[in-house]
């Protein structure tokens, strides 16, 4: 497909039913959600964190072996 200009969807757009709208809108909603978290940097915070851990030498955390445990726990 090729560049796609905002009149070209917005045409698209009002040719949808209107009971379609609301999903459209959680879709672009997704997008957007997906492209903030494609171009946000690893925080510094973050990376200093996982230095620290792999120097030394910590054992990786096992979310699925907590959850496990909470649920025996139950």
């Amino acid at each position: 497909m090729g560049t796609t200009t905002l009149k070209e969807v917005n045409s698209k757009l009002k040719q949808l039913p209107e009971s379609l709208l609301d999903e459209v809108e959680r879709y672009i909603d997704f997008l957007k959600f997906k492209y903030e978290q494609d171009t946000h940097a690893i925080p510094q915070w973050h990376k200093d964190l996982v230095l620290k851990r792999m120097e030394e030498n910590e054992t990786p955390v096992d979310a699925f072996g907590m959850l496990a445990d909470i649920k025996n726990e139950e």
